[in-house]
């Protein structure tokens, strides 16, 4: 396992948004971006060691700390507003653009830059630009849902950044600059301090338009990367003369929890209300798949959702028909399978387990079961 598959953070986790991405991602594709390149050649400098020395240095260094492939053309643009850097590259492609403008340049050290051309690299190697879109859906609950990874990919290159660059500070420092717009000569990098402005806004419960942003804000990017540096397997597997402090796995918490607690739990909340539900009316949907619902079934049912449920079910059953109960049920599904995978799993693994006391035909039940995780696109 190589250095960028093995500190991915866990929450940046592609399996969750049943997409299909490459096992390699330098895997031979026909799908690049020939346009994109071409315009780049036309309107923007391309980095090579005649005209760039120091940042083809800060290139190179930076792969031969990751150990990967170069499969990359690195530009710089003009562009004295914006302290930006962007990997461009195209979904399931094998290669990528990396733009730097000149402002960024300008601003950063080389060792910084390395950094910052490794978080881009992250962006490639992990495929995000694979990913979906938050803008590309109506649904609210997908929406938030791949806002959090949006910025969960943000965590994992940072992470990268950092060790493509081979230091915290450099990374930190960077982040600054890039935040600030403002170089050394105004900044001072007194990092605990930072860290104070990342309490307090965590004491006024953090700022909930942060939870449609894209990234995490800095602080929180800031001290992610603080406690990954302190985790036992980074220092391990870098043999620094440092003893880790927690485990890569409870830092990942910690780090969800930080944002968390600056964006709010919105995104949680409306996830378990989601998956409640489809598990009352997946339930539903069970018991009723042999056209009863019995006593027993009831006494089931009023265990695990409560007498108001039960009682308003069995009465909403009585006075409606089978096809607007069918319709709520599939309504119902159908808003859940805008949840992740490990959500809607766990909605047909609590599910299942009604077979085994259904009152009626258990196959009956099992098929109900398959057409719930059909619904749920699972």
């Amino acid at each position: 396992m190589n250095i960028l598959d093995k500190f991915r953070y866990s929450k940046d986790d592609p399996s969750q948004l049943n997409i299909s991405l490459k096992k390699d991602p330098y895997e031979k594709s026909n799908n690049n971006n020939t346009n994109n390149l071409n315009q780049l050649l036309s309107t923007s400098v391309k980095v090579s060691k005649e005209i760039f020395p120091n940042i083809y240095s800060a290139i190179e260094n930076v792969f031969s700390r990751l150990k990967i492939k170069n499969n990359f053309n690195f530009f710089v643009t003009a562009n004295h507003l914006q302290v930006q850097a962007t990997c461009s590259a195209m979904p399931m492609g094998d290669s990528a653009e990396i733009i730097l403008t000149s402002k960024l340049v300008e601003l950063l050290n080389e060792e910084e830059l390395e950094s910052i051309i490794a978080h881009e690299v992250a962006h490639f190697y992990y495929q995000h630009a694979s990913y979906p879109q938050p803008s590309s859906t109506k649904n609210r609950l997908e929406y938030l849902n791949l806002l959090n990874f949006s910025r969960a990919a943000e965590i994992s290159a940072d992470r990268i950044g950092f060790i493509g660059c081979g230091n915290l500070e450099t990374s930190l420092r960077a982040m600054l600059k890039i935040t600030s717009g403002l170089s050394e000569k105004h900044l001072k990098f007194n990092f605990s301090s930072y860290l104070d402005q990342l309490r307090e806004l965590k004491e006024i419960k953090g700022d909930q338009n942060l939870m449609y942003s894209t990234h995490p804000n800095f602080l929180n990017r800031m001290q992610a990367l603080i406690w990954f540096s302190m985790s036992n397997e980074y220092n391990e597997h870098f043999n620094t003369d440092k003893k880790g402090t927690f485990d890569l796995k409870n830092v990942d918490d910690k780090i969800y929890e930080s944002i968390k607690k600056v964006i709010g739990d919105e995104v949680e909340y409306s996830n378990r209300e989601v998956v409640s539900r489809a598990l009352m009316w997946g339930s539903i949907d069970i018991f009723l798949s042999d056209k009863k619902f019995s006593k027993k079934e009831q006494e089931i049912f009023k265990k695990n959702f409560g007498d108001k449920s039960t009682e308003s079910i069995v009465s909403l059953i009585k006075i409606s028909n089978p096809k607007s109960i069918q319709e709520k049920i599939s309504k119902t599904l159908e808003e859940a399978s805008k949840l992740l995978k490990k959500d809607k799993e766990k909605i047909v693994n609590e599910l299942s387990k009604l077979i085994k006391v259904v009152d009626g035909d258990k196959k009956i039940a099992e098929n109900a079961i398959k057409k719930i995780k059909t619904n749920l696109k699972l």
